[in-house]
């Protein structure tokens, strides 16, 4: 299997790292900054991304979009983690631009594609963990359209966001997997309610409350498309592990060349030289099973991504703690790369699933 990026691709992958050394250049006092901002990074950052094509990256040709497929998602995923980059491309632009366009909802793909608008996903609920299936928020349709009530925890970029996808259930019962809606709701919209917090990895995610909040349906979109879209964030969180890790291993490195201890650099002990290298092998698998994952045919996706996310989480927290490990109790701080991309993996690693559910969604799908 060729692994190789194309030309345009290793174009797409230069752009990306020109605008991540520019807008941030791994500065942790603009990084600071950045995540002080009205909801937690640079909106004009995420304009300018979209500027450069990346918000059309996932939508095709027919809405306007660039056609990109996982092989391009993934490039620009690891670019953005090796780069400590805070826009929400994982989180938010790769679910949501799915569902836009399953949905063929046109007014919602243009305004993602400009930059204009952020979507985040709202979708998991507090009694149900990560079985998105499990849904209490209730959708009702009246003359005036649907309404929805109930709430939902853990809706990343959920401050930054002008848009919600909310998942509600129409029919059935908490935990059936049949009768579940989509919907789109304004950020302002009467009877939605948003409550702050900051996530492990700095950005501010949102408690959300829907008191009878007016909403509009995305088409037929079901449980089904809920799951795709997740999918695809998972294997776009997965080539940002990768990214992160690789940064971390490459920061490492050359911390253990300098830091003299007994004498000696750290790098020179063969103990360490066994753990960074057992850093690398498990990295290079890590970025070779993401590739994989890509290039897997439809029918054999599902599987290919679960067991992908299942590895990677894992392999890219190993990685982290190695890394903390070498810079002794400054490797958790703030002051270092390394404490804020332990955080991001950590966060990354349990984006609606952690390492035992890809795990059992691999089993289930093999």
């Amino acid at each position: 299997m060729n692994f190789d990026l194309t030309e345009t691709q290793a174009m797409l992958k230069a752009l990306v790292e020109r605008f991540c050394a520019d807008a941030h250049g791994l500065d942790l006092e603009k990084r600071r900054r950045q995540r002080k901002a009205t909801g937690g990074f640079d909106r004009a950052n995420w304009r300018k991304l979209a500027e450069l094509g990346i918000a059309a990256l996932p939508f095709p040709e027919s809405a306007g979009g660039l056609g990109g497929g996982s092989v391009e998602i993934i490039t620009v995923a690891e670019a953005m983690g090796r780069s400590l980059s805070i826009e929400p491309f994982t989180e938010c632009l790769v679910p949501s631009a799915l569902l836009a366009d399953a949905a063929q909802h046109s007014g919602l793909s243009e305004a993602l594609i400009s930059g204009e608008t952020l979507a985040a996903l709202a979708i998991t609920e507090a009694a149900g963990r990560y079985n998105l299936a499990h849904m209490e928020t209730r959708a009702r349709e009246g003359a005036d359209g649907w309404r929805l009530t109930g709430s939902k925890t853990a809706v990343w970029q959920g401050i930054a966001a002008d848009r919600l996808i909310v998942s509600a259930r129409i029919a059935g019962d908490a935990r059936a997997e049949h009768g579940i809606g989509l919907f789109s709701v304004p950020a302002d919209a009467a009877g939605l309610e948003r409550r702050a917090w900051v996530a492990t990895d700095g950005q501010l995610a949102a408690e959300v409350q829907l008191l009878d909040a007016p909403a509009e349906r995305l088409g037929a979109l079901g449980l089904v498309d809920l799951e795709a879209a997740v999918r695809a964030a998972w294997l776009a969180a997965s080539a940002e592990m990768v990214g992160l890790a690789a940064l971390l291993f490459e920061q490492t490195l050359a911390y253990v060349k300098t830091r003299v201890q007994f004498g000696k650099p750290l790098g020179s002990f063969q103990v360490i030289q066994h753990r960074l290298t057992d850093c690398y092998v498990a990295l290079e698998q890590a970025r070779s099973m993401v590739y994989r994952a890509a290039l897997a045919t439809e029918a054999d996706r599902a599987r290919q991504i679960a067991g992908t996310r299942a590895f990677v989480s894992e392999a890219a927290r190993s990685v982290a703690h190695e890394c903390v490990q070498f810079h002794g109790g400054m490797g958790v701080t703030d002051e270092l790369l390394i404490g804020h991309g332990l955080k991001r993996i950590q966060l990354l690693s349990r984006l609606w699933g952690d390492p035992e559910t890809a795990a059992a969604a691999f089993a289930k799908a093999a």
